[in-house]
Parts: C-alpha cells; sequence; structure tokens
C-alpha cells in the first residue's frame, strides 16, 4: 500500500485541468516512444525472466565469493537500492555484491583489483552501447584481470547490452559471453525492472518475481502519482526548487538517490525542474534540518516512511524503537511546517519486494507525468550527452 499524507501540503494540490490529464494519461500508453516501462510484461518477458533466473541459478551453484556489477547512473543505481533496501546491515551473504563503473576514482579501482585476488568472482557489465567512459574502463580491467587468472573467463562474464549492435554486443559474440538484452524502448533511469537490474538483484537473493507483482500493482495508484506530480508542479510555482528525497533508514539513501536521479534527468530541462537531494534523517537533522527549520525557503520535502518494521524495544522512552523513529518522523514535518518549509510523506506498509516494486513504479509515473506537466520530454537526457561529447572530444586527443 502506498499513501499519501498531504496535510502540510494541501495548497500546493491544486486541479490540473481535466484535458491535460487525458493528454497525459494517453502519452502513458505503451505505444509511445521510450514507455514500454507502463507494462511490466513489456519491460520483462516471461522468457527473459527465466534466463534471468537460470543464469543465477548457475552462477550461485558454483558458490562465488563476489559478483561485480560495472555500470553508471540507470545501469546499477536502481539494482544497488532494491538491494539495500532489502538487505540486512551486517548479515552478509554470498557472494558480496560489489558495484564498479561508477566513478573515474583510480583508488577504487585499484584497490578493487587487490581485493578480489584469488576469490572466485562473476561479473555482469551493463551498457547500451559499450562506450561509455566509466564502464568501459572498468570492464577493460576486470576483464583482462579475469583472462589472466581464470582458463574459465568467459562463463564469469554476463553482458547486459543492446540486442543487436554495439562495441559490447560485439565482444561478447566473439568472446562467447553470456548476454541480456537491454530494452530499446526504455530509458535507464527506468530500466531496474528490466533485464538491466534483476539479475544483481536477484544474484543477492531477492525474489524478483515478487517485486515485479509490486510493480504491476502499482498502476492502482496511478491518481496518487498525479496528486503527488501536480503538488511537485504547483510548488515549483512558489520557487520551491529544491526537494529533499528524506528517508529514515541509512540502508534507503540509495534509493534516494535513485530518485534524484529519476527526477533529475527527467524533468531538469529548458531551464525548469526542481533539483532533487537525497537526504537520511536523523543523522542530518543537525544539519539540513537546521537549513530546512531557518534557512531561505527555497526548498521542500517529501518523506518515505515505512510503517511496520523489524523493531527493538527501547530501555528508558516507554515505545518501541521503530514507532519512535516514526514519531519523529511525524513532529519533523510538524517543525519544519512551522518554519514555512512544507512535507509531503509517502507511507508504505513495510520495506518489502512488494511494497518496493509498487514504489518503484510509483514513482516511475510521478517522473514521467511530471515532465509533462512542465511540457518537457521526459525520457531524453541532452545536458548528460553533451557532458559526454566533450569528454570524447578531448580523448581523441589523448
Amino acid at each position: 500500500m502506498i499513501k499519501l499524507n498531504t496535510n502540510y501540503i494541501e495548497k500546493y494540490n491544486q486541479n490540473i485541468d481535466n484535458a491535460k490529464i487525458s493528454n497525459i494519461k494517453e502519452k502513458l500508453s505503451s505505444s509511445y516512444p521510450m514507455t514500454d516501462w507502463i507494462n511490466i510484461d513489456k519491460t520483462i518477458s516471461e522468457e527473459e525472466l527465466n534466463n534471468i533466473l537460470k543464469i543465477k541459478e548457475t552462477i550461485l551453484n558454483d558458490n562465488p565469493d563476489i559478483f561485480i556489477v560495472i555500470g553508471i547512473g540507470g545501469s546499477f543505481l536502481g539494482a544497488k537500492a532494491i538491494i539495500d533496501c532489502l538487505s540486512p546491515y551486517f548479515k552478509k551473504n554470498k557472494p558480496e555484491i560489489i558495484f564498479a563503473g561508477t566513478t573515474l576514482s583510480s583508488k577504487y579501482l585499484s584497490e578493487l583489483l587487490e581485493y578480489i585476488k584469488g576469490k572466485n568472482i562473476y561479473v555482469n557489465v551493463i551498457s547500451k552501447s559499450g562506450n561509455t567512459l566509466e564502464p568501459k574502463i572498468a570492464f577493460d580491467l576486470i576483464e583482462d584481470y579475469l583472462k589472466k587468472n581464470y582458463s574459465d573467463y568467459q562463463k564469469r562474464i554476463i553482458v547486459t547490452t543492446d540486442k543487436e549492435i554495439g562495441s559490447l554486443k560485439e565482444k561478447a559474440n566473439i568472446e562467447g559471453y553470456a548476454t541480456l538484452d537491454v530494452p530499446k524502448n526504455i530509458g535507464g533511469r527506468f530500466s531496474c525492472l528490466s533485464a538491466v537490474g534483476l539479475l544483481p538483484v536477484a544474484i543477492s537473493g531477492i525474489d524478483i518475481k515478487m517485486l515485479l507483482n509490486g510493480a504491476r500493482n502499482g498502476i492502482e495508484y496511478l491518481d496518487e502519482a498525479f496528486t503527488y506530480a501536480s503538488i511537485r508542479y504547483n510548488i515549483e510555482k512558489d520557487n520551491r526548487v529544491v526537494e529533499l528525497i528524506t528517508t529514515y533508514e541509512e540502508n534507503q539513501e540509495s534509493f534516494g538517490k535513485w530518485v534524484s536521479q529519476l527526477f533529475g534527468e527527467s524533468q531538469g530541462k529548458d531551464k525548469k525542474g526542481i533539483l532533487p537531494i537525497p537526504n537520511i534523517f536523523t543523522s542530518n537533522l543537525h544539519s539540513l534540518g537546521q537549513y530546512l527549520q531557518e534557512g531561505r525557503k527555497i526548498a521542500f520535502e517529501t518523506v518515505i516512511k515505512v510503517n511496520k518494521s523489524e523493531d527493538i524495544k527501547t530501555i528508558n522512552y516507554g515505545s518501541s524503537l521503530h514507532n519512535l523513529n516514526n514519531m519523529v518522523v511525524e513532529k519533523v514535518c510538524i517543525a519544519h511546517e512551522e518554519g514555512d518549509t512544507s512535507s509531503l510523506i509517502i507511507e508504505i506498509d513495510e520495506m518489502s519486494e512488494y511494497t518496493l516494486g509498487e514504489l518503484i513504479y510509483f514513482f516511475y509515473l510521478t517522473a514521467a507525468i511530471g515532465g509533462y506537466l512542465l511540457e518537457i520530454n521526459p525520457f531524453d537526457q541532452p545536458g548528460v550527452e553533451r557532458y559526454k561529447e566533450l569528454v570524447n572530444r578531448e580523448l581523441k586527443n589523448l
């Protein structure tokens, strides 16, 4: 269940013209470009799902120590968000999931290559073209390590890339690597419920069928998504141009980063859109919380509240710790509202595969609807392409 608590910002929940809503709903049909994510059966077919589960079983039967996921942006953030949200803090099951190709840090990659020595390793490299700089550098180095240290290196590499073209597809064909397909009609930031995200999630032990079942039910929250998108649309008109995506659980930080990419890349165009920032409370209450309370009135917050969780009794406070945490959620929102910073609470029953699938789909809908309300294309990213052009031009001079 997803519930919007709009008590704090009713003044921004203004109705959108019915004709505009009808037009947006038409654009959300899966016949439009880059909208196959709307239909989960187009996002991932039964055949693809079974192939992912088969690859998972083959890998896990070899009892690997480490599974390395190589990708950047939408090629890793969604999978990492799901894994972090649904994994325990301290009990780490094998294999250890490690992400690479997310930065150009030489320190990280050199230490990673040292760390994996002597371990049983499998790799999933994810890139539509194979030419994106960060994952290409990481994959070149890790593939070279595998070739030098494993006679069976081919079986240890799974490539998720374009079905037909691209340098990574060509390499996979030459080397005989197993492949999964990056969907053609889904952008990277909308792809975590496709083969792009599902293999790493499955390897981590998460039930991907239940995750997908939750996403299928996410369309039930279309009205709530329109409400949330219209609130963001109207609050931006009030010059509240910064949104803190706030969670009260450390293992949900990656989810906040994924939402920030989804909103930022989908709506930050034509000098429009809200700047989304992932935020963890109560950790940041003495920093960002202070700013929200008494700083410039340029921000608002969206709070993800989990109603039920594994719990523990406190010693001196007459409440379980999770109930205490959620009491703080409510009181912080009241305090911020008194300081003229609006808060919107998105409540879910619990953090499970099913509810997380619903929540992911809900944010998909909101990102797309919000882009259409701004009269921009929520599925392109010309600003990202521009920095790549400049980097690639310089690389030719090296």
